[in-house]
């Protein structure tokens, strides 16, 4: 399934951490946000992921569940394109 990941982390060190572990489910399409595809497996690994990574007290991540009729409603407007899920992965 797909999901929209938001987060405000305070420290640079965090967010670099947090940044790595999004960009390792799924694609930046903001400073901040990145879109993934995750079954629910990976979603909990990612969830317990971010636990450890984050200052509770301080950070928030939050995670958008994105069905198939939310993700065709996506309008980007200024720079940006469409991530659609891939059937591969290259290592």
């Amino acid at each position: 399934m797909k999901y929209l990941v938001a987060f405000d982390i305070s420290n640079s060190k965090r967010r670099s951490e947090v940044v790595r572990c999004c960009l390792a489910h799924g694609f930046r399409v903001q400073k901040s946000v990145f879109e993934t595809f995750m079954e629910q497996d990976q979603l909990c690994e990612f969830e317990e992921r971010m636990l450890r990574l984050i200052d509770e007290n301080r950070d928030s991540v939050r995670i958008y569940p994105l069905d198939k009729m939310a993700d065709a409603h996506i309008r980007i407007v200024g720079n940006g394109k469409r991530i659609d899920e891939q059937k591969y992965m290259i290592i």
